[in-house]
């Protein structure tokens, strides 16, 4: 039996139970938020991993060859500067993954 849409019965569209255009825009903002929240973060941790491991690669070559005597002062100062980055995002991923 197809209900009529005169019955003022509470099995109609505006019972509680059914969800509304409003409470289903929520929702679906919400959704779609917390999806992009977390590959969002995901995507920055990589970013970070990629940027620690060439800043402390660069960092370790330049501060080794500055202390072996066989490198420039300015060898010295990219070293130190790329450890300070390299230092940076790892704190950021630690930051990141600790949320």
């Amino acid at each position: 039996m197809v209900p009529d849409p005169t019955d003022s019965d509470s099995s109609g569209a505006d019972s509680p139970d059914d969800p509304s255009d409003a409470t289903y825009d929520v929702v679906y903002r919400a959704t779609r938020d917390a999806i992009w929240d977390v590959v969002g973060t995901a995507t920055l941790i990589l970013f970070y991993l990629a940027l620690a491991g060439i800043a402390l690669s660069i960092a370790v070559a330049g501060i080794s060859q500055f202390l072996s005597g066989s490198g420039s002062m300015t060898l010295g100062v990219v070293g130190v500067g790329a450890l300070s980055v390299g230092l940076f995002a790892a704190y950021r991923i630690y930051a990141l993954a600790t949320e």
